[in-house]
């Protein structure tokens, strides 16, 4: 149904998140053009996100490459020294004006003319506060709330002159997000909580540009069951034991600092238990009847600040420690 098709992938773990089994058969077999989106940009540095765009451009030649944020140029303030990094976000939401821009130029050069574009262009620069004088102001709140035709459907690119837009990717990763950013304003539901998308949803951007919004999907995996929860494709509500995670993370961040907790014990040496012993002291967390820390809740709340953004964990593509000088921003 797709004319074109955007990977969605959280760019704190990109390999763990794009397929490229499903890239081939969607570029060679299916024939149609697929567009990977780098999402959440902002919960990383910016030397990170350029080479990561870089690793993906060297490896698929043929792939286009966005980088993209909801919440861009909206007082996001990221704290850079030790401790939890803080956000500031405005209440309401507006159109990613710069990443629609480029989406719409990437898309422009692949429609090649065969779709009215003009409508699109001029909803982002209007968003934007950029348009010129002579940009004629448009309506294009519309929504396809007819019932779907389940009968055979035959694939035909541009059909009456739409273009169709189809979000694909796994849980989490910010498709529905990506679909309020670039309609400037919420259609459709969003969670942290993955699988919350449970059906597919058809949204008109412009009466030329159809978006489709869809649940996540999983694809077999040999990922460690700590990292699935850290990037966001297991529940953590579904986590019955969260210290094998708490651990992973410890392992390759520094959470006692980054917590400002104390050892509950007084000793050097860090446990996945005790640094959640530790949180829940901080925070005040005890069990109801004997009122004692309750260690659980802090380790999933730890998971969650780490699913936020706020304890920073990314991957980082290959030789970036040793090519980091080299970065261009």
């Amino acid at each position: 149904m797709s004319d074109v098709l955007l990977c969605v992938v959280d760019i704190r773990f990109p390999p763990l998140l794009f397929p490229p089994k499903l890239y081939d058969y969607c570029q060679k077999t299916l024939g149609k053009s697929i567009i990977v989106v780098l999402n959440k940009i902002d919960m990383i540095p910016s030397p990170l996100v350029v080479a990561w765009k870089d690793y993906f451009k060297k490896k698929y030649p043929e792939l286009e490459v966005l980088c993209f944020t909801s919440y861009e140029g909206r007082g996001n303030e990221i704290k850079t020294g030790p401790g939890l990094k803080t956000k500031r976000r405005f209440r309401k939401l507006r159109m990613a004006g710069e990443g629609a821009l480029e989406l719409y130029k990437i898309i422009e050069k692949t429609v090649a003319g065969q779709v009215d574009l003009s409508s699109w262009k001029a909803k982002i620069l209007e968003e934007s506060n950029i348009a010129e004088s002579d940009e004629q102001e448009l309506e294009v709140d519309l929504v396809d709330t007819s019932v779907p035709d389940t009968s055979y459907y035959e694939f035909k690119r541009f059909q009456d002159g739409i273009l169709t837009i189809g979000t694909i990717g796994q849980p989490n990763t910010g498709k529905s997000s990506l679909i309020n950013g670039l309609m400037g304003k919420k259609v459709v539901s969003v969670s942290k909580t993955p699988g919350h998308t449970k059906h597919f949803q058809t949204i008109f951007l412009t009466p030329n540009v159809r978006l489709c919004d869809c649940p996540g999907l999983i694809f077999p995996s040999k990922v460690p069951k700590a990292l699935q929860v850290l990037c966001g494709s297991y529940p953590i509500a579904q986590l019955r034991e969260p210290y094998t995670t708490i651990k992973y993370l410890a392992e390759r961040t520094n959470l006692p600092s980054i917590l400002k907790i104390n050892h509950p014990e007084g000793e050097k040496e860090w446990s996945a238990f005790d640094i959640s012993d530790g949180w829940a002291e901080k925070k005040g967390y005890h069990t109801a009847k004997a009122s004692r820390l309750d260690s659980y809740r802090a380790a999933n709340h730890i998971l969650r600040l780490a699913l936020e953004g706020r304890i920073v964990l990314a991957l980082r593509p290959p030789d970036f420690t040793k090519n980091e000088s080299k970065v261009k921003i």
